[in-house]
């Protein structure tokens, strides 16, 4: 049986399954933090930590998604994706918040704009 999106919950609406190379180009367009270790820790547009091997997990606080804001618009494409902490994401996606997660110090927590 497969799950409409009004059938996922909130926290699972939106996520897209990117082949690697997808996922590897959007993670290479993070913020680079000198003193961590770039292959694992970036920081995202909204500066939200991310951490590379947490791609998909909104279980995570450093979890992030492929962010893709020409999808359904057809412009764009490959060259306008970045990555965004998971729930910058649902944030971008929804498109009317009025907060965004960002870091403070080594942890990430929800600012207003």
């Amino acid at each position: 049986m497969s799950l409409l999106p009004s059938d996922l919950p909130a926290t699972e609406w939106g996520f897209h399954d990117y082949d690697r190379e997808v996922v590897a180009r959007a993670w290479a367009r993070a913020e680079v933090i000198p003193g961590n270790d770039d292959e694992l820790w970036r920081k995202d547009e909204c500066g939200a930590w991310i951490h590379r091997l947490d791609y998909g997990r909104r279980s995570s606080s450093f979890g992030w998604e492929v962010f893709d804001p020409s999808l359904g618009r057809g412009d764009g494409g490959i060259s306008a994706i970045r990555p965004l902490q998971w729930q910058n994401y649902l944030d971008a996606m929804a498109a009317g918040t009025q907060s965004r997660m960002t870091a403070d110090g080594l942890r990430n927590v929800r600012r207003l704009l």
